[in-house]
């Protein structure tokens, strides 16, 4: 940690908790000869030390030197005052001196960065005096305005970053998906970067999570420490400075011991009116500033600042991980169908039959909530749990009561489970491993040296062995190059009432995609590797072509006529994919990617009888922009359509 420049090492007087012994002794006799002279900087080596005053660190991007101190071989101070001097020294690097997890940091490397990007380091002979410096930032078009470096002519920008935090009185999305997916289990402890308010922290803290946070607006005396798991949840978005951005999503990886959460506003979702364009973002009338991330921005960013590949968890939501077997999980997790049954009606059992077996009273009258928690754990599973699998939490309550958790998990089986929903749910996960082992196979797939725990005892559970459920799915992944293996499984797939099949092609929306045929979901799924972010798209279609699937960005939830705002086309045969943004397309014959029993799906199909009678739409769902529709259908004498 700290500066080196010719043999002396720079340290902020901040940083001297973390520095070695050696230089806090050296430190230590500097100021006992220093009076009381003020300072914030330490200039040390083994033979000289200098106390060194610069400006405020806070309000000057590059701080010029006011005084210094600094002790001879003999001990004896000489103070030099520069304060008064046109050309003082400047410090460069401001952000080097400061201790690991320091606050200031990533603004501070923001500026550096920017320095660095436009070359203005390169010769480090000029760049030591405030006149040098000041001139070559003139002949970049730059100027120093106070903490920020601008273009000349332009001022900082004013942004009220503190007033884009929001109560609530729940989980935010991030939080509930980490929760969801596995990524934050109860035994993990979470960091939340920017916690704004703190409510997530408080809702996981008063449901058993062990959680902390900091905020620089709200919170500024919050712990800043390594954890498990760290949220950095809808901050970098309100970040005026793109070099900032990501120097801030470096600072929370550093805390980041297995994985980190980074969440966006997305682009396309929000209403701009009476917003300011401004750099890349929106400037708000409260002076709030906005970054609208494309979901392969955001990938991007997260990529370059953590060295790893993110999964996308919801639009403007990726993980990044640290801990390879925690991420597997999460990813076998997300595609997984298993997890829907673990909301399933624990049936009630008659009580008198417990008086047969036993005068005591049986563990399901004594324990009746904890068995409960562990049927909904094997219900998940699709399995019944290992010790090491039951929560922490309902073993420590059947300890309490002193129940064995062996005898616990034979009860919960035979006094508590229904095997017909414990089968259900097993045949769920042993397609979910299939399908997950088979994107394993599929090339550009990320590959790992091992296998989670829970991953182990789920294939010993249904295939017997590691090489069982590889056999299994690379059967699949040859099936899907026989085409009247695919037409049968589009056809079930529609049979099932999560999709549609017609004119060759399977249209569903990617919400239910875990509902249907193994072969539909590695289709999809191959998409997804092959096109990060495919799998966040709101409607799919496969085919006709082999090996071609189509995904659609678009208001799907919210009008009968859904406008389009970008299509990703994927080649699966040839590893590639394509997207298009639109303006003005519409979703035509939406009904056709509705689930059987959708609320909407008998107004939404009246709707497109209506369209395709009038001549509007063609069978294949092509029609006119949507700025025409309204035209169109006065021209026709028809009422217009109640969307």
């Amino acid at each position: 940690m700290g500066k080196q420049v010719g043999g002396f090492l720079y340290v902020h007087r901040d940083a001297l908790p973390h520095v070695s012994e050696e230089m806090r002794q050296a430190v230590a006799r500097a100021e006992a000869a220093a009076s009381g002279f003020p300072w914030n900087v330490a200039k040390v080596s083994p033979e000289r030390q200098s106390l060194l005053l610069y400006e405020d660190f806070s309000k000057s991007a590059f701080p010029a030197l006011l005084r210094s101190l600094s002790l001879d071989a003999d001990g004896v101070p000489s103070v030099i005052d520069y304060s008064r001097r046109d050309n003082p020294p400047i410090l460069h690097r401001k952000e080097t001196l400061l201790a690991p997890g320091d606050p200031r940091i990533p603004a501070f490397a923001a500026i550096t960065r920017k320095a660095e990007d436009l070359g203005l380091f390169n010769d480090t002979k000029r760049i030591g005096t405030r006149a040098n410096w000041t001139a070559m930032l003139a002949e970049a078009g730059l100027r120093v305005d106070g903490p920020r470096l601008v273009a000349a002519g332009e001022s900082a920008l004013d942004v009220a970053r503190e007033k884009t935090a929001i109560s609530r009185n729940g989980l935010s999305q991030p939080a509930s998906l980490m929760i969801r997916y596995g990524m934050l289990q109860p035994g993990h402890e979470l960091f939340d970067y920017g916690c704004g308010r703190g409510d997530d922290v408080a809702t996981l803290q008063a449901n058993g999570y062990s959680a902390f946070g900091w905020d620089p607006n709200f919170l500024t005396d919050g712990e800043r420490r390594r954890a498990d798991i760290v949220n950095l949840g809808f901050v970098i978005n309100v970040i005026e400075d793109p070099h900032e951005r990501e120097e801030t999503l470096r600072a929370a990886w550093g805390f980041a011991a297995r994985g980190m959460t980074v969440s966006v506003m997305t682009a396309g979702k929000y209403s701009v009116e009476h917003h300011t364009p401004v750099a890349d973002g929106y400037l708000s009338r409260r002076q709030t500033f906005q970054k609208y991330f494309s979901q392969e921005e955001l990938t991007e960013m997260v990529q370059r600042a953590t060295g790893e590949r993110p999964i996308a968890l919801a639009p403007g939501i990726v993980a990044a991980f640290r801990d390879k077997d925690l991420e597997q999980q999460v990813s076998f997790r997300k595609r997984s169908r298993a997890t829907i049954y673990a909301n399933l009606v624990i049936p009630s059992r008659d009580p008198s039959r417990f008086l047969l077996r036993s005068k005591s009273r049986p563990v399901a009258e004594r324990a009746r909530e904890e068995l409960e928690a562990i049927w909904r754990t094997a219900l998940d599973l699709g399995r019944l749990p290992q010790d090491a699998e039951v929560e922490p939490t309902v073993r420590a309550a059947l300890e309490g009561k002193g129940i064995p958790i062996g005898r616990a998990l034979a009860a919960c089986a035979r006094e508590i489970g229904d095997p017909a929903q414990l089968k259900v749910a097993g045949d769920a996960r042993r397609e979910d491993l299939v399908v997950h082992f088979a994107l394993t196979l599929f090339p550009g797939a990320l590959k790992y040296g091992s296998l989670p725990i829970s991953i182990q005892r789920d294939i010993r559970t249904f295939f017997g062995s590691l090489a069982g459920v590889v056999d299994a799915a690379k059967a699949e992944l040859l099936a899907l190059r026989d085409r009247q293996v695919l037409e049968t499984a589009y056809a079930d797939a529609a049979g099932t009432g999560f999709a549609t099949y017609e004119d060759g092609i399977v249209r569903f929306m990617s919400e239910n995609l875990e509902q249907l045929p193994v072969k539909v979901r590695i289709v999809a799924g191959c998409a997804e590797i092959v096109h990060q972010g495919f799998s966040l798209l709101d409607v799919v279609e496969i085919g006709p072509e082999l090996g071609l699937v189509r995904g659609h960005e678009c208001d799907v939830h919210d009008s009968a006529l859904p406008a389009v705002r970008s299509s990703v086309e994927v080649d699966l045969a040839r590893s590639r994919s394509r997207r298009k943004t639109f303006e003005g397309r519409v979703l035509y014959l939406k009904s056709r990617y509705l689930q059987r029993g959708h609320p909407g799906l008998e107004k939404q199909a009246a709707a497109d009888r209506k369209l395709l009678e009038l001549g509007i739409v063609d069978a294949k769902g092509n029609g006119p922009p949507a700025n025409r529709i309204a035209a169109i259908l006065a021209h026709r004498g028809a009422r217009a359509i109640n969307y």
